[in-house]
């Protein structure tokens, strides 16, 4: 054990050691000489954290005053960021946590002695004493019922938010406080494409900020909605009843001021004056598909997701009833269809109706869902859109839906690249 506690102590002081070089060489040169050892020592510190923090509650001899501000650094450090995100943005931040790291791991040479010289690790001296004491055992299992499922909890969130950030390409985002949307605005000569990443529930105000954010000008905006003219689905999807519940607003309730335009307008000749024109409100197109482009097991799905929605008490019923019938009706090569039919489809739809649109109109806001926002970004930067400005909107706040009050003024972030 004594062995395994001093292993802990020195790749812990090596960790904060590299990591401060690491950091001032970043600062001053730009350069990241040691970012693979870093990494490879952080790992190693996290995994020996952990049966360690065990440890702690079954050998009396390990001194926690000594060990637990090391565990529990090395444990929430990678949370930090994650519970704190205006920590990212400081250029500083990593050789604060670094510094901090060295100090902490100099905690040893206020406790330790061996002889009449101080050490970082621990001396056999201490491990004298009798192994296991049930009165330590009860005592750090009542505290750990605390940590251990806080922790927890910071894992599976972090991890919900990391699958999030993947497969929006960061457009959404989870923290501590709600759900956070981004918006993206490019710019390729005098011409601006905006991608609003959205939500089909969300604070009222959330989508108030997005609709009062539209200024005169020749502006489009690419709406999202798949319509139904043939009447394909029994069973309508219907969101309003899941933000009822929630105490939110549906993303079919949000409004914009403009002209609705058909996508035949954008196939007209272009006519001289046309460029002079300054629009007092947008042109609104909704450019999406219509169910009867969809195949067969999508149709099949997005009704099932429908009546499970209408006979479920709950929103999580509904999820968990139509997961389980997917499972026993939905193929691999059928969710490959329906993916394809939900995303990629549509995707390459607005994509089609963009590139019509940058022939008229210098702006074009895209307000789609985040999950979309992956392709439509790529497509959008293969044009020679480059980058310039990212928003944030918090589209749900977790304090306030619980305790059932409408969002008032919820802030709005802004922050330019380069």
């Amino acid at each position: 054990m004594r062995s395994f506690a001093n292993l802990f102590l020195i790749l812990f002081i090596a960790d904060g050691g590299f990591s401060l070089v690491d950091e001032l060489v970043i600062l001053l040169t730009r350069l990241m000489p040691f970012t693979a050892l870093r990494e490879l020592l952080a790992s190693s510190v996290i995994l020996l954290a952990i049966p360690l923090y065990v440890i702690l509650g079954i050998d009396r001899r390990l001194p926690k005053r000594v060990f637990l501000p090391l565990i529990l650094f090395a444990l929430l450090c990678p949370f930090s960021t994650w519970l704190f995100p205006a920590l990212a943005d400081l250029k500083t931040y990593g050789l604060i946590v670094s510094i901090m790291q060295v100090l902490l791991g100099m905690l040893p040479l206020r406790y330790f002695r061996q002889g009449e010289e101080r050490c970082v690790t621990m001396p056999p001296e201490l491990f004298a004493g009798p192994f296991f004491s049930l009165r330590n055992t009860l005592l750090y299992s009542a505290a750990s019922l605390v940590v251990v499922p806080m922790m927890l909890i910071l894992v599976v969130l972090t991890t919900v938010d990391a699958y999030m950030a993947e497969g929006t390409s960061g457009f959404m985002r989870l923290g501590p406080d709600g759900l956070h949307m981004s918006e993206r605005v490019y710019r390729r000569n005098n011409q601006t494409v905006r991608l609003s990443g959205m939500i089909h529930v969300g604070d009222r105000d959330y989508y108030n900020q997005l609709a009062n954010s539209i200024a005169p000008g020749r502006m489009l905006i690419l709406a999202e909605g798949v319509s139904d003219t043939g009447q394909k689905l029994t069973n309508k999807i219907d969101y309003g009843k899941v933000a009822g519940i929630l105490g939110l607003t549906s993303q079919q309730e949000m409004r914009f001021r403009g002209r609705l335009i058909d996508a035949k307008d954008l196939d007209k000749p272009l006519s001289k004056s046309t460029g002079d024109v300054r629009q007092a409100v947008p042109d609104i197109l909704r450019a999406d598909v219509d169910l009867k482009d969809f195949r067969s097991p999508t149709l099949l799905f997005l009704d099932a997701f429908g009546k499970h929605l209408q006979e479920s008490r709950s929103f999580i019923q509904g999820i968990l009833a139509l997961n389980a019938w997917g499972e026993k009706n939905i193929t691999p090569a059928m969710y490959e269809i329906i993916m394809d039919d939900i995303l990629h489809r549509r995707n390459m739809t607005v994509v089609r109706h963009l590139d019509k649109a940058l022939v008229r109109y210098d702006t074009l806001l895209v307000p789609w869902g985040a999950l979309h926002m992956k392709e439509i970004e790529a497509e959008v930067l293969k044009r020679g859109f480059i980058l310039q400005e990212k928003r944030e909107r918090t589209s749900i706040d977790f304090l306030k839906m619980l305790q059932g009050k409408k969002v008032g003024g919820n802030a709005v972030t802004s922050k330019r690249n380069g």
